[in-house]
């Protein structure tokens, strides 16, 4: 039994504790149940195990009495780094006067959850601090969150349910590194200065609006940008586009305070300390005006302006200039932003990672038992566990999932797409349920798709009854649709109604383009047609990933899957448009004949869509007019599945490359996953460090086990495929091994295989020496950016050295090699007669490695064309044994040393092998290798030795001395250097008098590339003189980087004008 007078002490303890999340009041009962002396709870641990905020402070009230319980909870909350809850309660135990959980105001009594209001002054007493009374506000009207099937009364806790969003850097083509909420508005090495603006975009469902909301909650709690803004004030785009059509800038921000008026002017008085939360942009009905654009500029404080401009206002930095701005939208409202926003940064939500969406399950669900055997049956299918990387989606699994759990259901067959998991939901909401709403009668869908399709057109969220009128939706359909949670009345106000989120809307109007009876679908005689409203919908959406139609498109694809067809017919007897799947199959032929036979712009929605329907042979009719396939940017698990499923019936491709979208830096990703780990443990989530072991990527990081599946099925069945490149798709060792049973196959003809930086172990090279010699098509292999190192060489190299491998090229750039894999290599080279190109780029082999790589070029079974030893870490005393090889060496033509410091005198021993007459090397690249005009004067004597035809020298010190001396060479009769790059090789007028020369008497030199060298207006004049004589045979001229006279430039032009042959680069 609780003491008497309880009863205030109890609610305010309580109201503390809900704002600590699931980890937090794990941690709090620990210290609780340690607690030692008179102050200790003495509180058995089993009954705190599992006891929520309520029920902790009962217990700590009931044992110790409302006054030491509070003690002891203040001192927890420091001990548990929350030491804003013990300030703020330190604070009020001040202002109230009275000892510490002691009586308090009547108030308090009546605001017991989920916030204590603060009492009201006394006489005499000092007002309220108008910031507290603020962030109490926030906290009361932000920390509880009503689901979106919930019942009246329902809500849960914000910061118990919210769960940790993946941010990166960046919102257009490749992303930049891992971004994290609390550092957004700091400065970094790009940016010197705080940015002033962040927009964070992010696709239908990816937690915007909660993360928006999260922000302003964790700045009034004091764990969010503390000391860097005094007040954060949210504004709901969709708040406002339901309001008046004109307001002021103070009637802007005080639909933010509570109360009447706007936030106090003090408060105001410091702009550069407010952050404005605008969320929802995308979803905003007024007009931005652009900030160029001619008409009033909005400064007024009271001036009555449209919403649009005031907004607009906003942004462009034109009100509250020094205020910063948190700006989310969806993708399609970018475009809206331009022109608007003064340097803005920009992140992308990604979702939830695989362990966060764990952690979503495990607070969904509460009772550790139903949430693992939810997560359990997630995770056996990997499509639908891939898909809970949308929270919104995640939301609706688990929401299904609870629903059979507790009606005592079986828990199957698993959705695989979006469209089968909001169609599952859809379900379950309208089939009648024991203990649910059961509708009465049909409702009227087709009004409500079309009421959907029409907002989405117009691109609104909110609708008025009116808007229902006009659809035919009367009282008895608002009703059905309201008691089964499909539609909502906004809680702001009783008369506007919106769907339970964005995404159920485009889902409802993708129903209305396929539901059988539209405009010019099946007429009386049963013929079919297209459906002019579809095809406007296809034609403005044209694939791009960036339309407010894209997800709706990708629903339509979705509705012509066979079994979600049968679902809707069968118990709802929503009949899907039989002409449907021929108009969208019409559609991408239409593409097919306009984009030619490759398929590379749209590509990742186009297969996207296809994926949403899971009808292999509507892929197969829509796929089968492109011979190439390029995807670029796969960014999500779930793209890369829908790539890979769709791959399958790519039968008539002949190449096929998937690229991964670049992802943080491994240091960035390191660090958030250790805290992440220190959460769940507290959270009494397990994880596994067993995959971290001997430089194995955790399996976190890889992809599922389908995704190889689906590619090797390609392979296995596609003769036509004879190129396949992968980049950025994380294999494993078990998907390069499913990968290699595809490449093993007697069908298989693939010829070009790139696995670059896919996460390919070292133990993966076994099965790829086991395909090498299995394929004899097998012609060229790329694992650059895999960490294979000394073991994988070796493995590999089992395989090369295989009489049946026939294996051409070769190439390993940034693969850990070191000295050891050399020798491995080495012995390859002296034994196949087929490898002729080897690229060993970015390798760590030091002059001890290339020693033992010579070894193998001296043999004479020797038979590699060409070798790139670029970044090699090689200093002069290689270019001993590499003179030594090619002086012998027969068949090596092409050899790239750039990057590695030889300097003049590894250049001059290199020359004395060049100049042997066994050497046959024709390409010579040296860039930055620090070299001078001593490297000249040995070059220009190969050139007289008339076998280079290729030298690149750019960013080297040779200076006008140096381009004189390889002049003596080029002019020699016996030259036959065709191109020469000399960029960014110090060099000015001066040398332009040897290249006039050069150009006039050179009897093979036909490209020369002088970029960013300070030739000046005389020297290029100089050239100019030659090239337009008619017995200079250049054909190539590249100039860029130079700072020229109009004067120059005139002449340039007319040069280009008059030798149309010319390739004049400026």
């Amino acid at each position: 039994m609780l003491p008497a007078g309880a009863g205030p002490g109890l609610c305010r303890l309580c109201a503390y504790l809900e704002e600590l999340e699931a980890a937090e009041l794990k941690r709090f009962k620990l210290h609780v149940g340690t607690a030692a002396g008179p102050g200790g709870a003495g509180i058995p641990w089993g009954r705190m195990e599992t006891a929520g905020a309520l029920e902790m402070a009962q217990l700590l009230v009931a044992r110790l009495g409302p006054r030491q319980a509070w003690l002891l909870a203040l001192g927890v909350f420091e001990r548990i780094h929350r030491r804003d809850l013990w300030e703020r309660g330190q604070r009020e135990d001040a202002d109230r006067g009275t000892p510490p959980g002691g009586p308090s105001s009547p108030e308090s009594q009546s605001a017991c959850l989920p916030e204590v209001c603060p009492g009201a002054p006394g006489p005499g007493d000092p007002p309220p601090d108008p910031l507290d009374t603020y962030r109490a506000h926030v906290r009361r009207t932000f920390r509880l969150m009503r689901d979106r099937n919930a019942r009246p009364g329902e809500s849960v806790n914000l910061g118990r349910r919210f769960t940790r969003l993946q941010l990166a850097q960046g919102c257009a083509g490749p992303r930049g590194g891992a971004a994290r909420v609390e550092t957004l508005f700091e400065a970094d090495e790009e940016r010197p200065e705080p940015p002033r603006t962040v927009v964070l975009q992010g696709a239908a469902g990816m937690g915007k609006t909660m993360l928006a909301r999260k922000v302003v909650l964790d700045w009034a709690d004091g764990r969010l940008f503390p000391g860097r803004f005094d007040v954060a004030l949210y504004l709901d785009c969709r708040e406002l586009s339901r309001g008046p059509a004109e307001r002021s800038a103070r009637d802007l921000l005080s639909g933010c305070w509570p109360g009447p008026g706007a936030p106090p002017p003090a408060l105001l008085r410091n702009p550069a300390r407010v952050l404005l939360v605008l969320d929802g942009l995308d979803e905003l009905r007024a007009s931005l005006s652009f900030a160029g654009a001619p008409g009033p500029c909005c400064l007024g404080w009271d001036e009555l302006r449209p919403t649009g401009l005031l907004l607009s206002s906003l942004l462009a930095k034109q009100l509250l200039p020094e205020a910063s701005l948190l700006v989310t939208t969806r993708p399609c409202a970018l475009e809206r932003l331009q022109g608007l926003l003064q340097q803005p940064r920009h992140a992308e939500i990604l979702g939830f990672s695989e362990a966060e969406r764990e952690r979503y399950f495990h607070r969904f669900f509460g009772q550790p038992q139903q949430a693992a055997r939810a997560l359990s049956f997630v995770r056996d299918s990997e499509p639908l566990f891939s898909l809970c990387f949308v929270p919104l989606l995640c939301w609706v699994v688990c929401t299904c999932l609870r629903q059979r759990l507790e009606a005592g259901e079986l828990l199957g067959p698993p959705a695989r797409t979006t469209t089968a998991v909001y169609t599952l939901y859809l379900l379950s909401l309208l089939q009648p349920r024991p203990g649910t709403p059961t509708l009465q009668g049909a409702p009227n869908h087709r009004s409500l798709c079309s009421l959907a399709a029409e907002g989405l057109w117009q691109q609104k969220a909110l609708f008025e009854e009116r808007d229902l009128r006009r659809h035919g939706l009367d009282g008895a359909d608002v009703s059905a649709f309201l008691n089964v949670s499909v539609f909502q009345k906004d809680i702001g106000c009783e008369r506007l109604y919106s769907f339970i989120h964005l995404s159920f809307q485009e889902f409802f109007a993708a129903m209305h383009y396929s539901l059988a009876g539209g405009d010019g679908g099946a007429g009386g005689d049963g013929a079919l047609g297209p459906r002019p409203e579809v095809a406007e919908l296809l034609a403005k959406y044209a694939l791009s990933d960036r339309s407010f139609l894209a997800l709706t498109v990708r629903f339509l694809f979705g509705l012509l899957n066979a079994e979600t067809r049968s679902y809707l017919e069968r118990a709802l007897r929503w009949a899907v448009e039989p002409g449907l799947e021929a108009q969208l199959l019409g559609w991408i032929r239409g593409l097919a004949h306009s984009e030619g036979c490759t398929l590379q712009r749209g590509s990742l929605e186009l297969l996207g869509c296809l994926y949403e329907t899971q009808e292999p042979g509507f892929i197969r009719q829509a796929l089968r007019p492109f011979q190439v396939v390029v995807v670029s940017d796969i960014s999500t698990k779930m793209e890369h599945m829908a790539c890979a499923y769709c791959a399958q019936s790519c039968e008539s491709a002949a190449v096929l490359h998937l690229s991964g979208a670049p992802t943080a830096c491994r240091e960035e990703v390191q660090e958030e996953e250790e805290e992440r780990e220190e959460e769940q443990e507290e959270d009494g989530v397990e994880t596994s460090r067993t995959q971290m072991l001997a430089g194995q990527p955790p399996e976190s990081d890889l992809l599922p086990d389908a995704y190889s599946e689906h590619l090797a099925a390609a392979l296995c069945s596609h003769r036509e495929l004879v190129e396949l490149g992968l980049r950025r798709s994380a294999l494993g060792a078990h998907g390069v091994r499913v990968l290699c049973q595809g490449l093993r196959h007697p069908r298989c003809q693939l010829q070009n295989l790139r696995l670059k930086r896919c996460l390919v172990p070292s133990s993966a090279c076994r099965d790829l020496a086991a395909a090498l010699v299995a394929n004899a098509h097998l012609l060229r292999l790329d694992l650059s950016g895999n960490g294979l190192g000394a073991a994988g060489a070796a493995l590999l190299c089992a395989g090369l050295r295989h009489p049946r491998c026939r294996l051409q090229t070769l190439q390993l750039r940034k693969c850990a090699l070191e000295v050891e894999a050399c020798r491995e290599i080495a012995e390859v080279l002296g034994v196949s007669t087929h490898l002729l190109e080897l690229d060993l780029t970015g390798n760590a082999l030091g002059d001890a490695g290339l020693r033992l790589l010579c070894q193998g070029l001296g043999r004479a079974d020797c038979r590699l064309q060409t070798l790139w030893l670029k970044i090699c870490h090689l200093t002069a005393a290689a270019c001993r044994d590499l003179a030594s090889a090619l002086s012998v060496n027969l068949s090596l033509t092409e050899l790239d040393l750039g990057l590695n410091d030889l300097g003049d005198p590894g250049v001059l021993c290199l020359c004395e092998g060049l100049k042997e007459p066994q050497c046959g090397l024709q390409t010579l690249r040296l860039g930055i290798c620090r070299l001078g005009p001593a490297a000249c004067a040995a070059l220009s004597c190969v050139l007289q030795a008339g076998r280079l035809g290729e030298l690149d020298l750019s960013f080297n010190d040779l200076g006008d001395a140096g381009a004189a001396l390889l002049g003596e060479g080029l002019r020699h009769p016996a030259s036959r250097l065709r191109k020469l790059w000399l960029d960014s090789c110090s060099l000015t007028a001066g040398a332009c008098e040897d290249l006039y020369h050069v150009l006039g008497s050179s009897p093979a030199l036909t490209e020369l590339y002088l970029t960013n060298n300070a030739l000046g207006d005389l020297g290029v004049r100089l050239l100019c003189r030659r090239l337009r004589q008619a017995s200079c045979r250049l054909r190539v001229l590249w100039l860029f980087g130079m700072e020229l006279s109009k004067s120059t430039h005139r002449r340039l032009a007319a040069l280009r004008a008059g030798k149309p042959s010319l390739d004049l680069g400026c």
